[in-house]
């Protein structure tokens, strides 16, 4: 299982890749993407696609279809979705071969870094698995 030691992790298998000052590139892990299988669907909930984009920690604003499973994605904290990769609706199927370059929004969140997982503590959820 591959696990970059330059991201920052959820429990719930997100990564998060620090591109400002509060804003992070997000997407999911190899672990989730293997828990879920091929992938053939992302999407996004109405709202998000409606431009009511401020999140509480905790509200799902989408899903990944995969052939095992459905992903629910889930806001890690409370935030605001700046951006959706339109990429990643066309072609879905990248996270299958390369889950952490295929982001899936950029969020802006007010907390610190050090309120995230960082390697050591995800490979550690990961190996309780």
């Amino acid at each position: 299982m591959l696990v970059p030691k330059s991201l920052y992790y959820t429990e719930n298998h997100l990564w998060l890749r620090k591109i400002g000052l509060y804003d992070f590139c997000i997407g999911i892990t190899d672990f989730a993407q293997k828990e879920i299988g091929e992938i053939h669907l992302v999407e996004f909930s109405k709202q998000i696609n409606e431009q009511v984009n401020i999140l509480t920690k905790g509200d799902s604003y989408g899903a990944i279809y995969g052939i095992n499973k459905t992903f629910e994605l889930i806001a890690p904290c409370d935030c605001k979705i700046m951006e959706i990769n339109p990429n990643i609706m066309i072609k879905p199927s990248h996270i299958n071969t390369d889950p952490y370059n295929c982001w899936l929004v950029i969020l802006s969140i007010d907390i610190t870094a050090d309120k995230l997982l960082t390697y050591e503590d995800y490979i550690q959820i990961t190996n309780d698995f």
